[in-house]
């Protein structure tokens, strides 16, 4: 669906501009404030 579609558009957008982060853990946290509304 284009909701799916936008949020993998979205992830891999932080997953460019991630380059250089020291961790992982700061890039999940990333994705997480990229969607607020998902308690997941």
């Amino acid at each position: 669906t284009s909701v799916v579609e936008g949020i993998n558009n979205t992830i891999k957008v932080i997953k460019r501009r991630a380059y250089g982060y020291r961790d992982e853990e700061y890039f999940f946290l990333k994705i997480r404030a990229a969607f607020p509304g998902n308690p997941r």
